[in-house]
């Protein structure tokens, strides 16, 4: 069954900082200034894009984009293995110089991606952001899911705490898509590891010469999105 928006209404707080001082995976230091996760322990063999969970030796069964993703017709799984060769590397360094930047790195080295990489890191966004994690792995053991998400982050401006998922795009005038439910996975491994409470998730798209910062996702919203994914993709797995 589908969690219902008021079930996921009565099990969250009033917000992250509710949570921090027992929570004993949080650090901060100096108070107020840096914020950082203790890693999970999780291993990723990144040739086959499978998560171990360490403690029990367990290799997770899926992944988050697999779930989220099985919706997709033959054709469009078959036009995506086409082009791999061309997004997968791109996405791959892209994420990298922003999680170098986002770690202290003003300048990292973009290759052949400058047209990607210099927009997103100088988009005015970072300028009151606080990184609180870069891709960082988590896992939802019930269900045997492993994922990694990109940016976890406080913004002064606004006074939230984000969770963003950074997205490539090969074309500067290509649509947006929907992601509520990959970052629904994320929000809801957030709560069960690290008890912690995101105020919005937020999606940005990096284009050829230019960056998108988009508009805030309700988590209670992605959360759902996340159980109709998996739901549909349980359904498919085990049909009888």
């Amino acid at each position: 069954m589908i969690m219902s928006k008021e079930t996921m209404e009565k099990e969250n707080t009033s917000g992250p900082y509710q949570q921090l001082g027992n929570n004993p995976s949080l650090t901060r230091n100096p108070s107020w200034s840096s914020l950082k996760l203790d890693p999970l322990p999780i291993y990723r063999d990144e040739e086959r894009h499978q998560y171990c969970w360490e403690p029990t030796g367990e290799w997770l069964a899926y992944s988050t984009t697999r779930v989220t993703g099985s919706d997709k017709t033959p054709e469009q799984m078959a036009n995506i293995e086409r082009y791999r060769h061309i997004w997968e590397p791109r996405g791959v360094h892209v994420h990298y110089c922003l999680e170098q930047f986002l770690l202290g790195d003003a300048q990292p080295n973009p290759k052949e991606y400058k047209d990607w990489v210099n927009p997103l890191l100088s988009n005015p966004f970072w300028n009151n952001f606080e990184t609180w994690a870069v891709e960082y792995m988590i896992a939802d053991l019930e269900k045997s899911v492993g994922g990694q998400f990109d940016v976890l982050g406080y913004d002064h401006n606004e006074g939230k705490l984000l969770l963003i998922d950074l997205k490539t795009q090969s074309k500067s005038n290509k649509k947006t898509y929907n992601t509520d439910a990959q970052l629904g996975s994320y929000v809801e491994a957030l709560a069960n590891h690290h008890k912690i409470v995101v105020d919005a998730c937020k999606t940005i798209w990096s284009r050829p010469n230019k960056c998108i910062v988009g508009e805030d996702q309700d988590p209670l919203t992605c959360r759902l999105a996340w159980h109709e994914s998996w739901e549909k993709f349980d359904l498919q797995q085990n049909p009888f």
